[in-house]
This record gives C-alpha cells, sequence and structure tokens, in this order.
C-alpha cells in the first residue's frame, strides 16, 4: 500500500486529478482456466538472451503457474482488483526489465509483444476529484503500489482538458517520522524557476528521547519542477542546513514535528534563523 499526498493548485481551474503508475511489469487480467488451457506466454527478464516460456495447464492456477515457471520475476493478485494479476520484475529499478515476447496467450492477457522498463509506460490508477478547500492536501491510496514505483498526477479543468504530465516522482520510504518541505522558486521578476538545486545538509540530529537516531551527513538534494515547485523529505526535529544557491538561499531549519509545512510559512527572527522562538 503507497499513500500519495500532494498540494492543489491554488487558484487554478481543477475539477480533477489523474494519478498515474509506472512499475517494470503490467497488470493483466485473470482468465477463466479453461480459456487458457495449452496456451503460452513468452517472456525474457531484465535483459537475459534466454526466452522463457509459460505454458498453462487448465489445471494450475495462473499465478501459481507465472511464478512455478518463471525466473526474475514475480506475479500476485492486484489488491485493488482480485480479478487481476500483477507480474513484476525482481529487479524494481533500472536496469530491470521485462520483455514481452509473444505466445497464444497475449490476447486473453490483454497485452502486447513489447519491453518494459523503468517509466517507459505508466497506466491511470485514479481520477480524484479536486477538494473545495485549496489549504487542504489530497491523499490518495495505491493498493498496488511499492517504493520502487514511480508516480506523477495531471490536473483536468472544469472543461475536461488534462494537463502535460510532469516528471515522475517515486514515493517517500521512511522509518522515522517525516516532514515534506514544500516550496516555489521565482526570480525577482516572480517567474518560477524549474530545475533549480535544493540541498538540505544535516547539522544537529533530532532530539528524541531514548532512541539515538542513525542518519546520513551526506546531504539530500531535489531540483525544482517545471513550475517552480520542489518538495524534499527530511525527519521531523533536525536542524538542517537549507541551500538552494540558484536564489541565495542558504538558512538553518529545524524540520517542524508535522507532516508537512511551506518553507514560507516558517516563521523567521530578525537574524533568520528558523524557526522563530518565543520567550
Amino acid at each position: 500500500m503507497i499513500t500519495l499526498r500532494w498540494a492543489p493548485f491554488p487558484g487554478a481551474d481543477v475539477s480533477s486529478y489523474r494519478v498515474y503508475r509506472s512499475m517494470i511489469g503490467f497488470r493483466a487480467p485473470i482468465p477463466p482456466l479453461s480459456s487458457i488451457s495449452g496456451k503460452t506466454l513468452q517472456l525474457k527478464m531484465n535483459g537475459a538472451t534466454a526466452l522463457q516460456t509459460i505454458t498453462f495447464d487448465g489445471t494450475t492456477p495462473v499465478i501459481a503457474k507465472i511464478n512455478a515457471s518463471l525466473s526474475g520475476g514475480q506475479a500476485y493478485v492486484s489488491g485493488a482488483d482480485s480479478g487481476f494479476f500483477l507480474l513484476r520484475s525482481d529487479i524494481r529499478a533500472a536496469p530491470g526489465s521485462v520483455q514481452i515476447v509473444g505466445g497464444t496467450a497475449l490476447s486473453l492477457l490483454g497485452q502486447t509483444a513489447r519491453t518494459i522498463t523503468e517509466k517507459s509506460e505508466d497506466a491511470q490508477i485514479a481520477t480524484v476529484a479536486a477538494l473545495a478547500d485549496p489549504n487542504q492536501f489530497i491523499t490518495y491510496q495505491d493498493c498496488d503500489g511499492v517504493c520502487h514505483d514511480w508516480y506523477t498526477v495531471t490536473t483536468v479543468n472544469s472543461m475536461g482538458e488534462e494537463s502535460r504530465k510532469p516528471p515522475y516522482k517515486q514515493s517517500t520510504q521512511y522509518s522515522g517520522p517525516i516532514c515534506v518541505l514544500e516550496g516555489i522558486v521565482t526570480n525577482l521578476q516572480g517567474v518560477r524557476m524549474p530545475d533549480v538545486e535544493v540541498v538540505a545538509t544535516l547539522v544537529k540530529f533530532p532530539q528524541e528521547i531514548g532512541r539515538a537516531p542513525q542518519i546520513t551527513l551526506e546531504p539530500i538534494s531535489t531540483l525544482t519542477g517545471p513550475d517552480g515547485r520542489f518538495c524534499i523529505a527530511l525527519l521531523q526535529g533536525a536542524l538542517v542546513q537549507f541551500d538552494i544557491q540558484a536564489v541565495g538561499f542558504s538558512r538553518n531549519i529545524t524540520v517542524p514535528y508535522k507532516p508537512c509545512e511551506f518553507i514560507t510559512d516558517l516563521r523567521v527572527d530578525l537574524d533568520y534563523r528558523y524557526p522563530l522562538e518565543y520567550s
């Protein structure tokens, strides 16, 4: 289960959002055993030259037959719809791949011959209505998602017109309380700046009673998107040096104890220390 969370576009004509997932694999219907008996599925996994042929026998369940015959991948029932299954490469990031070579079962499985690599294709998995309150965040849970999958979200306006797909993003996996800091980078003319690097470097560990955090000292970074917006996930309570070199921004920030925050909502004092401390 993956939970996706994103902020609405302020002041925009958005009636709904479309959620897309990209994975190294495919989703297919589970056909009746009688219809697939004697048919074949031919695959090559993860760039290997060896052709693997799965022959369905009409008695062994489809998923069980695939998993008994396939090396380098695995099939399992869809959590979103038990009438479908997902087949994924065991290598869930590049250079993993699933090459569908052929076989007589392709039409029953709704597939065509092709090679699926990281972010080579995606599937729409949801349409989520936009919230009336722009100050709330939108959340969607993907029952079939794993942390190696890639996601993108488009907007649909009141005329039914869909925006272009922004770059794929991976979901964030973590083992501690995370705050996602968001912001928008602009120049002096107010023009939003894409592809600007945003860097966070640990200055002081979070102070957690009875727990010794093990945190890398290496900085983490992200890039702003086409609209100048960025988001970066950091441990709550950590003191980090926050740098946006393109606009000369460098501050020490204590990551708030909350799931998300906009960088412009953090209070500062006259020395630009974050957050503002009250006596």
